[in-house]
This record gives structure tokens, C-alpha cells and sequence, in this order.
């Protein structure tokens, strides 16, 4: 078996015979190649403290059940279903569009769709349905690094779990931050505001999942970073 210390000799060989170019334009590729890193490592930092804001950001679910009991907002056919990353909370566009609507659908699921370190994950251990009080329920698909996420076969598996989720008496809610780089997160200013520039460029979440477009609601929100 070749050890590592004989690669980083090779890497070692290959650096001394090429650092003299450096000086006549070999630093053209360096410079791309550093603007690159720092474009992923910012993508990728940034996207860990989104996460965490927006995680802080949503209320404690048994705390938003229990309003939902205390309150006893109308209920209107259909069901509503909220994409998240950490479905352990009620996500951000749930509680605008309870503050905002005053209504909820009669049957909600919080949808939290999972990238395993895996190539393809099985089909009998695609879906995890947790049910809860109120017509809530709890719900996390989980797909390999290989797989395109599809929400409207997993509401499929939903539908064998018990829960309605009828494709034409649903609506898909999702949440639209706008990041600001002025809170108090373990990232220098200019990068947090590299991260926001890239995710107001980013492509659509509803496109991405494949939802249908006259059936997705997005909500608002500006988060500090």
C-alpha cells in the first residue's frame, strides 16, 4: 500500500519544478482557484449560519400548539405544507401566515427534506411521518447526495401514512430571507455580505423540488447573519 508521505513527495516534486512560473503568469491559475475556495467556503459557512439564525428564529412547536389550542384560529379545507430545515420548530412562514391570515389549513405538515451521505437511500426508508396534536404532523424524507428530491412523490408516501395531502387541495408555503450581515455570527462583514449577494442569486427552492407554481405561497423575512 503506498503511503501518504510518498503522494506529498510526488505533490512536493511537482510544486519545486513549477513555483519559478509563478513570477510569469502561473499565478493567474492561483488567483482563480483562491477566488473559487473563497466563494465555496462563504456558501458553505454562510448557508451553517442560516440555518442556525433561522433555526433560532422559529418558535418551539409544543409552545405553537399550544396556541394554535388557546387561540382555535378557523380551520380551512386543504392542507398546508411548510418546507424547513429543522421541523423540531414551527418554521418562520407558519407563524407570519398565522399572524397574517388568521386561518390555518385543517391539515398541516412540516416537511424537512434531508440529504444523507449516502448515493441512494431505500425506498423503505425514504419517509419518517410523525403525527401530532391539532392536524399537525411532522415529516422528514431523506434522499442521497445522487437523488433529485421530488415533494410531490413524498406527499404520495404521506398519503399511505394516514394524512390527506390531496395534490389539488394543497398549498406549499416556504420562506423568503433576506439576509442582512449585520448580526452577530462568526463571520467577517464582507463575507456575510458576499453570502447575501449569492443568496438573493440563488435558484429557486420551489423549482428546485419540483413544486407546482400556481400552488406555492412564499413569506418574507429578513434575517441577521
Amino acid at each position: 500500500m503506498v503511503s501518504s508521505r510518498s503522494f506529498l513527495a510526488v505533490d512536493l516534486a511537482f510544486l519545486g519544478a513549477n513555483v519559478l512560473k509563478i513570477q510569469y503568469g502561473g499565478w493567474v491559475p492561483l488567483v482563480i482557484a483562491g477566488g473559487i475556495f473563497v466563494v465555496m467556503t462563504t456558501w458553505n459557512r454562510g448557508s451553517r449560519l442560516a440555518t442556525g439564525a433561522l433555526a433560532s428564529a422559529a418558535m418551539p412547536l409544543d409552545r405553537f400548539l399550544a396556541e394554535i389550542e388557546r387561540q382555535r384560529p378557523p380551520r380551512v379545507d386543504g392542507t398546508g405544507v411548510f418546507l424547513t430545515a429543522d421541523a423540531r420548530g414551527a418554521p418562520l412562514a407558519l407563524v407570519h401566515h398565522l399572524r397574517l391570515d388568521k386561518a390555518l389549513h385543517e391539515e398541516i405538515i412540516l416537511l424537512s427534506i434531508l440529504t444523507e451521505e449516502i448515493p441512494e437511500v431505500a425506498d423503505d426508508k425514504r419517509v419518517e411521518a410523525e403525527h401530532l396534536p391539532a392536524g399537525f404532523h411532522r415529516v422528514r424524507a431523506a434522499f442521497g447526495f445522487m437523488e433529485r428530491p421530488h415533494v410531490e412523490e413524498v406527499l404520495a408516501r404521506c398519503r399511505e401514512l394516514g394524512m390527506q395531502a390531496a395534490p389539488e387541495n394543497t398549498t406549499y408555503y416556504l420562506s423568503r430571507a433576506q439576509f442582512l450581515p449585520t448580526g452577530s455570527g462568526p463571520m467577517t462583514r464582507w463575507r456575510k455580505q458576499l453570502f447575501a449577494a449569492m443568496a438573493r442569486n440563488a435558484g429557486s427552492v420551489a423549482d428546485f423540488f419540483a413544486l407546482p407554481p400556481d400552488r406555492v405561497v412564499e413569506l418574507g423575512a429578513r434575517i441577521e447573519l
